[in-house]
């Protein structure tokens, strides 16, 4: 969400919207993860709806797995809360990114709060909040990314390479083994590239018109 001009932007399951917000924050949804170009599902499919559970992950106050990005500042993943929530929905890729993500981070950041599904997190690098990503756990245990994206001002740096890296290491890290995934579209060449070079596989699955795609052991 460095991969030189990738949008950092990413998001259906939590990824590219290309239909206007009432149409894909719907049964479906699609918007890319900023920055990254990535696309997942904003949505669950037809007739799974996965409210929030104790067993999922417990958030800690900052996720870091001590990267950095080019310009040598720590890439860390915090909690959207009062004091940065504002500097989050600001969060707006490049214009011409926008065939595969919302035009600002707000949009996930509803879409988490209305979804019951969708967990948002800020994107720091250093002090700044950079970027936006979020997670969901499905129905079968696997976990997921969407919503990526990464302020146009910022990308080019490896912000979002970093940001992905630091998201999937964490959710690794929890019991269980669960698999970890994400979609893009196949015409979204700068997602692909990012996240086949992050060890991300194909799994066979499609949602709507998106490539689902699973991180590999080992990466």
């Amino acid at each position: 969400m460095s991969v030189g001009p990738v949008p950092l932007a990413h998001g259906r399951r939590g990824a590219g919207v290309r239909p206007a917000w009432p149409a894909w924050c719907g049964r479906r949804g699609r918007r890319g993860a900023a920055g990254v170009a990535g696309g997942m599902r904003l949505a669950w499919p037809a007739g799974r709806r996965l409210a929030w559970s104790p067993a999922w992950p417990r958030l800690p106050a900052v996720i870091d797995s001590g990267l950095l990005d080019g310009d040598g500042r720590p890439v860390t993943l915090r909690a959207v809360d009062d004091d940065n929530w504002r500097a989050v929905a600001d969060v707006a890729p490049r214009d011409d990114q926008r065939t595969w993500v919302a035009a600002l981070a707000a949009r996930y950041l509803l879409l988490s709060d209305r979804s019951e599904v969708w967990t948002s997190l800020a994107v720091y690098a250093g002090p700044d909040v950079v970027g936006h990503v979020m997670w969901g756990v499905d129905d079968d245990g696997s976990r997921w990314l969407g919503g990526m994206v990464i302020d146009a001002s910022q990308q080019g740096r490896g912000v979002g390479r970093a940001a992905v890296r630091t998201l999937t290491d964490w959710l690794r890290r929890q019991d269980g083994g669960h698999p970890v995934r994400l979609s893009y579209h196949p015409d979204n060449q700068a997602a692909a590239r990012l996240y086949t070079s992050l060890g991300f596989r194909p799994t066979g699955a499609h949602e709507d018109d998106e490539l689902v795609v699973e991180l590999a052991d080992p990466r």
